[in-house]
């Protein structure tokens, strides 16, 4: 295997920090890597167990990149409460190359296989671990089975989390690849490609499909509308059990709940409450839907005829070219479309459902220990680490209660402080390759800083709106949007799907077009501008802007 050499990097040097954001590394070797605070999966503080567990997520990621060979490895770190993550490499930088060979041969195999794998192998056992899980009585156990069974979720979490990862390296290489592939061959925009792997159904569109379908059997029922239209969304649930009118709706609701209710605000946070828990953020997307007539299914199948056209027209583009091309272009194609919807699919039965059983499993801990007065409620257990909770159940941390109070107020002081993007040593741009490019178009390139007019980010889905500007943080802020209305967000998830049917178009600080909130804004057809790293700072509430999906860009109109 012959490898050109590469050119000698730039020195590595300190990345200067905010003096409000002072950073203490715990030795020289967490002192030289690229720490990156993750927005995307984290952008507000986190609590100690969530990093605990975070840790664990570490352990599944590396596994799932040596899966494939990669000379990188990842390592988490939680810096004045905020979530960084910092990929570096693993062997000498004259060895790299030949090492980035061998990975993204292992990767290319990677590409025809890893669909098959993930519905014949991988999903089939994340499955199995959930029936299980299911059939374990929680509230019956006692609190030793309780600790026991938080060993045995250690081993869940990072076996998911491998697999999370030898899914969606090749996944997002193929969709580069495709991408590049397109732009080389045909030109065309940033989003050109992406239209042809529009229109695939996924689960998080099926999330909003049986939310859609609540909602019209709402407008059929003039006294169920009513009870649902009058009541504040964080106290319906109870009132439709109240509700002559309501009860068998609430038996849907549970039916709903059971099935697409264990997910949360973000992928990583314990503190944020799931839907089962919650359902606020359901029942204020559920009343959004009851103001419009327009069945987001029809978008849908709108996009998905569009691609086959917008395919057949480039496969005439094609037919002149020499047969190994257009072979490459099929095989990427197919590659790509598979990305688009297992980068939904994954997240239901991995990210989401993870975080759902491990903070019910924590709180049924904590509720265990606040009914013996051990600690003041059950969400304390939050506050400490995996380590400290064993050390609290078997009686040997009598400095619970100030580990809890300092935790929670270490939080508190940060939130009001926002943490930087890049800590640690600055080594310039990171090697020209296939998973760089990949991790670009996740967590979004570089873009220009914002002017008094303009804010710039990706492309995340095309179209162009002028509307009003939504600006919320969290989920629980979802009733404020209106019909028409631009989201403006830090990041966005799977449980955030219902708003893109009520939104007009999407602004986020973070991600790129294969990020969450792009893919499921094409699906719907809603322009989007992705990874901005400041919208949610520089635009208004309420401001009138102008999104260009096409281009990038959030004009600032008033």
């Amino acid at each position: 295997m012959t490898v050109e050499p590469r050119p000698a990097p730039p020195a590595p040097s300190p990345i200067p920090l905010p003096t409000e954001f002072p950073v203490t590394f715990r030795n020289a070797e967490e002192a030289a890597f690229t720490w990156m605070q993750d927005r995307q999966h984290a952008p507000r503080p986190m609590a100690p167990m969530s990093f605990w567990w975070a840790q664990r997520f570490e352990d599944g990621f590396n596994a799932g990149l040596a899966g494939y060979d990669l000379p990188m490895r990842l390592a988490v770190g939680r810096f004045n409460t905020y979530y960084f993550m910092a990929p570096h490499p693993i062997l000498p930088p004259e060895e790299m190359p030949v090492a980035e060979a061998r990975a993204q041969e292992a990767i290319r195999q990677g590409l025809a296989t890893f669909a098959g794998r993930w519905e014949k192998e991988w999903l089939p056992e994340i499955q199995e671990t959930w029936r299980d899980w299911e059939a374990f009585n929680t509230s019956q156990a006692t609190l030793s089975e309780l600790m026991g069974r938080m060993e045995r979720m250690e081993d869940v979490y990072r076996r998911l989390w491998e697999i999370h990862f030898l899914l969606l390296v090749p996944a997002m290489v193929g969709f580069t690849l495709f991408s590049d592939l397109y732009h080389e061959v045909l030109g065309g925009t940033a989003l050109e490609p992406l239209r042809l792997l529009q229109g695939f159904d996924n689960m998080s569109l099926r999330a909003g499909r049986g939310l859609w379908a609540l909602s019209r059997k709402v407008r059929a029922n003039p006294a169920l509308q009513a009870v649902v239209e009058s009541v504040p969304s964080n106290v319906l649930y109870r009132a439709l059990g109240d509700s002559p009118a309501g009860g068998a709706f609430r038996a849907d609701v549970d039916a709903y709940l059971a099935e697409w209710g264990k997910r949360s605000d973000t992928v990583q946070e314990l503190s944020d409450p799931s839907w089962v828990e919650n359902p606020t953020p359901m029942f204020d997307a559920l009343k959004a839907y009851l103001r419009q007539d327009e069945d987001p299914d029809t978008t849908h199948r709108r996009l998905a005829a569009e691609r086959e056209r917008l395919l057949a027209a480039v496969r005439e583009r094609l037919a002149g070219q020499p047969e190994e091309l257009r072979g490459q272009f099929e095989f990427l194609l197919e590659a790509a479309q598979q990305c688009s919807f297992v980068q939904e699919d994954h997240n239901y039965w991995i990210d989401q459902r993870t975080l759902h059983e491990v903070r019910t499993l924590c709180l049924e801990i904590g509720r265990r220990l606040s009914e013996a007065r051990v600690i003041a409620r059950a969400e304390d257990v939050l506050c400490l680490t995996g380590a400290e909770l064993a050390a609290l159940v078997g009686g040997r941390l009598p400095s619970a209660p100030a580990l809890i109070a300092a935790g929670r107020d270490e939080m508190a002081r940060w939130e009001r402080v926002p943490a930087p993007k890049y800590i640690g040593t600055d080594y310039g741009p990171p090697p020209e390759n296939p998973v760089s490019r990949a991790l670009d178009r996740f967590f979004g390139g570089p873009v220009e800083l914002p002017t008094p007019t303009e804010v710039r980010g990706n492309a995340g889905s095309a179209g162009r709106l002028r509307g009003t500007a939504r600006v919320i943080i969290t989920i629980a802020e979802a009733g404020r949007l209106q019909p028409g209305e631009i989201l403006v967000t830090a990041t966005t998830s799977p449980p955030w799907t219902p708003l893109f049917a009520i939104a007009g178009g999407i602004v986020t600080d973070t991600g790129g077009a294969l990020s969450h909130c792009a893919i499921v804004a094409r699906e719907y057809g809603i322009p989007a501008v992705v990874g901005t790293g400041c919208a949610t700072a520089v635009i208004r509430d309420g401001q009138q802007i102008e999104v260009d999906g096409d281009h990038g860009l959030v004009r600032l109109l008033d």
